[in-house]
């Protein structure tokens, strides 16, 4: 071959290895087609960053808890995000509830706060797990224990009126003196009318109203209900204390029991108890009282029925006006004493 052809086969060789290069090199040269390449590769994130529970609705046996999840979401975005709530009875180890809540897509680059709740029983206590998935796969968990769910009060007896506590949380000089007094208003055919005083404070920051407060005075070594009455609450404001006042008539020379009940749409909300010492003996509100027995003629009424111990139905009048509920009896049971004493008799004259 001639030097000539050489030449001309050497040309086309290096003509086309530089078409070659120059093709790979535009290949590889584009950079903002390889930027967006990367980033529809790149997975975004999501982290579990903090879990709070809060009591949401609380009813006579269920409380529903709120839990708040709170993720944190960095890259691209991130789609089919769902958080999964789990309560299990820290006690007997049983799931009571599992919920589910669906995300979806998370982005932005911020936090994001997702709501949901457990409903569970208002007792024991529970270990709430928190899960999230993304696409069906669990990234992220976490597991907080909630106790004394019992002592949750429900929406129904929720209220910030109490029974005066004297001498504040710490106690003092007026810590034992109770937040029901009485005092002997009159005597008349050996019955006495106590005039029975309660105070009642708000400690919360709303009004409260629709309040009714029944008395019941029980004679102490039978807890047979002497008397009763019930005395309608105006409106407490914050900070402020009621006295509301009822007149209660019972037998002479008996201890009794005088237990207040505060009720509103007909559930308690809040009870107390102080003493009445009327007879020999020397009752107090944690101890027995020793006198010896009753007289139950002195509880009998004159149509010889009972006093009950329910409510009153006439509600009417303001905080200083009550309702007498019943006359002092026992009623059954003094018939029930007399037939035992009937029989005595009976077995006595046999002998």
């Amino acid at each position: 071959m001639n030097r000539e052809s050489l030449l001309a086969v050497a040309t086309v060789i290096v003509v086309v290895g530089a078409i070659t290069t120059l093709a790979l090199a535009g290949a590889v040269s584009d950079p903002d087609e390889s930027e967006t390449a990367a980033d529809v590769e790149t997975p975004g994130h999501v982290s579990l960053t903090e879990l709070t529970i809060s009591a949401d609705e609380i009813s006579g046996g269920t409380a529903t808890l709120a839990v708040d999840t709170y993720l944190e979401h960095r890259g691209n975005p991130v789609r089919n995000v769902t958080v999964v709530h789990r309560a299990t009875d820290m006690q007997t180890g049983l799931v009571e509830d599992t919920t589910e809540r669906e995300v979806g897509t998370v982005d932005d680059e911020s936090e994001v706060v997702v709501s949901g709740t457990v409903a569970v029983p208002r007792q024991s206590g529970y270990e709430i797990e928190t899960f999230v998935y993304r696409n069906g796969t669990r990234t992220e968990s976490a597991s907080h224990t909630v106790e004394g769910v019992g002592s949750l009060t429900p929406a129904y007896a929720d209220t910030d009126v109490e029974f005066h506590r004297f001498g504040g949380e710490s106690g003092g000089s007026l810590a034992d003196v109770p937040a029901i007094s009485y005092s002997v208003a009159s005597t008349a055919d050996e019955t006495a009318t106590l005039e029975v005083d309660s105070y009642l404070t708000n400690t919360g920051d709303d009004t409260e109203s629709d309040l009714v407060l029944q008395v019941i005075a029980r004679q102490s070594d039978s807890n047979v209900v002497a008397d009763s009455a019930t005395a309608e609450l105006s409106a407490i404001e914050p900070g402020k204390t009621a006295s509301p006042s009822v007149d209660l008539t019972v037998p002479q020379e008996y201890d009794y029991y005088l237990d207040a009940v505060l009720w509103r749409d007909d559930t308690i909300v809040a009870t107390n108890r102080a003493v009445a010492n009327l007879g020999p003996g020397s009752l107090s509100v944690d101890e027995p009282n020793g006198s010896e027995g009753i007289e139950v003629s002195d509880f009998s009424s004159d149509s010889g029925t009972a006093a009950g111990d329910g409510r009153a139905a006439d509600e009417g009048g303001d905080a200083e006006d009550s309702t007498v509920d019943g006359t002092p009896g026992f009623g059954i049971v003094a018939a029930a004493v007399a037939l035992l004493a009937t029989a005595a008799l009976a077995r006595r004259a046999h002998q």
